[in-house]
C-alpha cells in the first residue's frame, strides 16, 4: 500500500491548520505535489472521492427540510441568479473571442454557451466544508446557501441527461412513491442500534439510493441526496449523520487530491484560469444583490455570497463531456481543474478572514426594510439566563433552570424548526444564531446573569465566547466540549467552567448509581452507615 499520499496530504493539512486555514487546501495542495512527483489519479482514489461525495450529498439529505426548497429566496434566487451569470460570462467570453484573445476565438458560441453554464455553479463539497468549519450548517445562511446548490445539483442533472441524449428509465417514474419507503426504513434505522450496524445502515442506504439512480438513468449523487431526505428529521437521522461525519470526512480527502491529479498545468493555462477567477466577484455581488431583493439581510445575503464564491466541481464533469464529444480540447480539462483549484484557494481564507463590517455602510444600502421572519434581529428581553442550542442537551438544562429559576430563561436555535418544536412544548425558544455577528450587536448583556452554549459544533461555541467578551458582558460563562484541548480553549476565551460532556457524564453516572444502589455495594453501605453515625 502506498502511503505517499496520505502522508504528503496530512502534512500539507496539518501545516495549513497551524496557519489558520481550513486542511481542505492543505489537500488541495498535496494533489498537486503528488502529480509533480509522477502520481497520478487511479480508480481507487476516484472511487474514494465519488463515495466521499455521496456521503457528503447523503448527510445533507438528513439534515434538510425539504420544503426550505420551495422558499422563493431560495429556487427564484437560485435560478435568477444562474441564468443572469450564463447572460454576462457568455458576453464577456463573446467579447473576448472577438477581440481573438487565445483559447476564447476557437471557441464556437454553444461551446461558450456550456461553459458559461458551467461557471454559473458554486462548489457543494467546498462550501458544506467551509460552513461546518464555521459552525454555520445550521443557521439560516447555511440553510439558505444548501438549498441553493440542491437547486443547482438538480439543473445539473437535467443538464447532463439532456447532453448525454439518453432519457431516464420509464421506470423512473416509481420513485415518485419513494417517500412510501420512509416508515420500513426508520423502523429498520431504529433497530439498528447504535455502532457498526447504524455505519453498516448508513453506507447501505446512501449507496443503494445511489445505484437505484443510476440504474434508472439518473445522477448517483442525487439517489444518495433524496434518500437522505426519505429519512431526514427523524428521531436517529442526526445520530446517523454524526457517526458517518469522519468516514465523510476521510474520503474526501481524495476529493482535494483528485482535482490536483487531473494533469500538468503550464503557465499559459494559468492566463486563462485568471481570467475566470476575475469573473468571481461578479457572481458574488449577484447572489448578493439577488438574495437582498427577497427581504434578506445584507449581513446574511453576505455571508452565503461568501460561502458561494466559487467554481463547482461541476465544470469538471461538464469539460470532460464536451472533450469526449470533441467540443473541447484536452487542454481545457486542465483549465478547469486549474480554475476551480484557484476558486477554492482565494474563496478558502476570504471565508475565513473577511468580516461583514468592514462593507457594512455600503452593503446596508442593498438592504430591503421588509425582512424574512426568520432574518430579523432579535433582543434577548428581560431573561437572566441564556441557553444556545436547544439540542438534547440545551434541553434538559433549559428544563432544570427554568425548574429551579422560573421563566427568565431564553433558549435560542438556529434551526427554525427546532424552535417550533420547543414552542409546543411551551418552552421560551426563540430563532438566534449565535454565529451571526448581529444577534450580538443586538444583544443586551446586562439583562443576562448566565449563558450556557450547548451547541455541538465547538466553533459555535467557541465564536460565542469570544462574541460575549467583546460585548463587556461581565456574567459568567458555561460551555461544552468533548476534548481536552477544546477545554483549554474555551477556558483561554474566559469560560468560567466547561462541561466535559464524556468525562462529566461518567461522573454523573457513577454518582447516580453510588446514590440510587449505594446499600446494595458491599462495603459501601457499611462506609455510609458510619459516617452517618
Amino acid at each position: 500500500m502506498d502511503l505517499l499520499p496520505l502522508v504528503i496530504a496530512f502534512i500539507l493539512g496539518f501545516l495549513m491548520r497551524l496557519v489558520g486555514l481550513p486542511p481542505m487546501l492543505g489537500f488541495l495542495f498535496a494533489g498537486f505535489v503528488l502529480h509533480a512527483l509522477g502520481i497520478e489519479s487511479n480508480d481507487t482514489i476516484e472511487q474514494i472521492s465519488s463515495l466521499g461525495i455521496l456521503l457528503l450529498l447523503f448527510t445533507i439529505g438528513l439534515k434538510l427540510n425539504i420544503r426550505s426548497l420551495f422558499r422563493k429566496h431560495v429556487w427564484r434566487g437560485g435560478i435568477g441568479h444562474m441564468i443572469i451569470t450564463v447572460v454576462l460570462f457568455y458576453l464577456v467570453m463573446v467579447l473576448l473571442a472577438f477581440f481573438s484573445v487565445s483559447f476564447f476565438d476557437e471557441l464556437t458560441l454553444q461551446v461558450i454557451a456550456v461553459i458559461a453554464f458551467s461557471l454559473s455553479f458554486s462548489s457543494t463539497v467546498f462550501a458544506v466544508k467551509v460552513l461546518e468549519e464555521k459552525g454555520e450548517m445550521q443557521s439560516l445562511q447555511g440553510r439558505t446557501a444548501i438549498s441553493i446548490l440542491i437547486i443547482q445539483d438538480i439543473l445539473a442533472v437535467t443538464f447532463l441527461t439532456i447532453s448525454k441524449g439518453t432519457f431516464p428509465s420509464i421506470w423512473a417514474v416509481l420513485l415518485l412513491g419513494f417517500p412510501l419507503l420512509r416508515k420500513p426504513l426508520l423502523w429498520l434505522m431504529n433497530r439498528a442500534g447504535h455502532g457498526e450496524m447504524m455505519v453498516l445502515f448508513g453506507f447501505l442506504l446512501a449507496l443503494s439510493g445511489a445505484e437505484l439512480f443510476t440504474v434508472l438513468g439518473l445522477k448517483a449523487d442525487l439517489g444518495a441526496l433524496i434518500v437522505g431526505l426519505v429519512v431526514a428529521n427523524s428521531q436517529k437521522s442526526e445520530e446517523l449523520s454524526k457517526t458517518l461525519l469522519n468516514f465523510k470526512e476521510f474520503f474526501l480527502v481524495a476529493f482535494f487530491l483528485s482535482i490536483g491529479l487531473t494533469g500538468k498545468p503550464e503557465w499559459w493555462m494559468l492566463g486563462v484560469s485568471v481570467i475566470f477567477i476575475l469573473l468571481i466577484p461578479v457572481k458574488s455581488f449577484l447572489y448578493f444583490w439577488i438574495l437582498t431583493r427577497f427581504h434578506l439581510r445584507a449581513r446574511t445575503s453576505f455571508w452565503i455570497a461568501l460561502s458561494l464564491s466559487n467554481y463547482s466541481e461541476f465544470a469538471l464533469i461538464v469539460a470532460s463531456v464536451a472533450v469526449s464529444a470533441g467540443l473541447l480540447g484536452a487542454d481545457w480539462l486542465l483549465i478547469f481543474s486549474i480554475t476551480v483549484s484557484l476558486s477554492f484557494l482565494i474563496s478558502s481564507p476570504l471565508n475565513t478572514y473577511v468580516y461583514y463590517s468592514k462593507f457594512e455602510k455600503f452593503l446596508m444600502h442593498f438592504e430591503q426594510k421588509k425582512r424574512l421572519a426568520d432574518d430579523r434581529p432579535i433582543q434577548a428581553g428581560g431573561a437572566d439566563i441564556l441557553i444556545f442550542g436547544m439540542n438534547k442537551l440545551g434541553s434538559m438544562s433549559y428544563d432544570y433552570m427554568a425548574a429551579k429559576f422560573g421563566k427568565n430563561v431564553l433558549g435560542l436555535d438556529a434551526n427554525y424548526n427546532i424552535v417550533l418544536a420547543h414552542k409546543k412544548e411551551r418552552r421560551n425558544v426563540i430563532i438566534g444564531d449565535a454565529t451571526d455577528s448581529g444577534f450580538w450587536e443586538n444583544l443586551e448583556p446586562g439583562n443576562v446573569s448566565i449563558v450556557l452554549l450547548c451547541m455541538t459544533n465547538h466553533s459555535a461555541n467557541k465564536f460565542a465566547a469570544i462574541r460575549l467578551k467583546h460585548s463587556h458582558f461581565t456574567g459568567r460563562i458555561a460551555a461544552v466540549a468533548r476534548y481536552e484541548d477544546q477545554i483549554d480553549e474555551l477556558k483561554n476565551l474566559g469560560v468560567d467552567s466547561v462541561f466535559n460532556i464524556y468525562e462529566e457524564a461518567g461522573i454523573g453516572f457513577a454518582e447516580h448509581v453510588c446514590d440510587v444502589m449505594g446499600n446494595d455495594i458491599p462495603g459501601l453501605g457499611k462506609t455510609n452507615q458510619k459516617g452517618k453515625t
